[in-house]
């Protein structure tokens, strides 16, 4: 079993975001770019005057300043100074912006959107012709519980990854030869499932992925 995963996947994030962004209306798409604005100017500000702060108790730390201090109020004050002090200088003019511009609703998630930026992702892993949708039951990588999969095979090998027709989550592709995997129907309670199950990797799906990787590539039931 081989296991990769596309490299750009935080572009999809990004493309997929600045999307659902562009479809707001010209007004309400720009008061959200001012909150998005808003928000990093403002943790720039908090990191660099932690940080600052943090750098000038340093230094005060064997100075003749602090050197009367019991250590463990001089931590309380760090602490404080580090953490709190930025806080309270930020917090007023961020509230004050915050109400000029609030947060902005984004449009609905659509397949259209989803199809548009999980373009990338369908090209990488090379999905194309022939493959399946099949939900996940159980498998012994909990991530995959519940998710919907596609199957396909390229040359000659079965490969799975996540649904890029209705999510742009990505958590990269299982391949598999055809004589490392062991392909079943099992009864659970009432429902008729396909167990696929190599020495890595067991997944529990629907009952139309056992047909699907027989009647492909070459796969022999023994």
């Amino acid at each position: 079993m081989k296991h990769y995963k596309y490299k750009f996947s935080k572009r999809v994030i990004k493309k997929f975001h600045k999307l659902r962004v562009n479809e707001l209306e010209e007004k309400m798409r720009m008061k959200y770019k001012k909150r998005e604005l808003v928000d990093r100017i403002f943790s720039v500000l908090f990191l660099s005057l932690m940080i600052g702060i943090l750098f000038l108790m340093i230094i005060l730390k064997n100075s003749e300043i602090v050197s009367g201090i019991n250590k463990t109020i001089f931590i309380i004050i760090v602490i404080f100074s580090s953490i709190f002090l930025p806080a309270i200088i930020v917090f007023f003019p961020y509230n004050h912006l915050s109400e000029k511009y609030p947060y902005q609703s984004l449009p609905n998630v659509t397949r259209k959107m989803i199809r548009k930026c999980s373009e990338p992702l369908m090209k990488y892993y090379k999905i194309q012709g022939d493959h399946i949708i099949t939900k996940c039951y159980d498998s012994s990588n909990s991530f995959l519980v519940d998710k919907d999969l596609i199957l396909f095979f390229h040359r000659g090998r079965l490969r799975i990854v996540n649904d890029f027709t209705t999510t742009i989550k990505d958590f990269g592709c299982y391949e598999f030869s055809i004589d490392e995997i062991d392909v079943f129907y099992e009864q659970r309670d009432k429902l008729l499932t396909t167990i696929i199950k190599s020495k890595k990797l067991t997944l529990v799906l629907g009952k139309k992925a056992k047909p699907f990787i027989v009647n492909n590539r070459g796969y022999y039931e023994s």
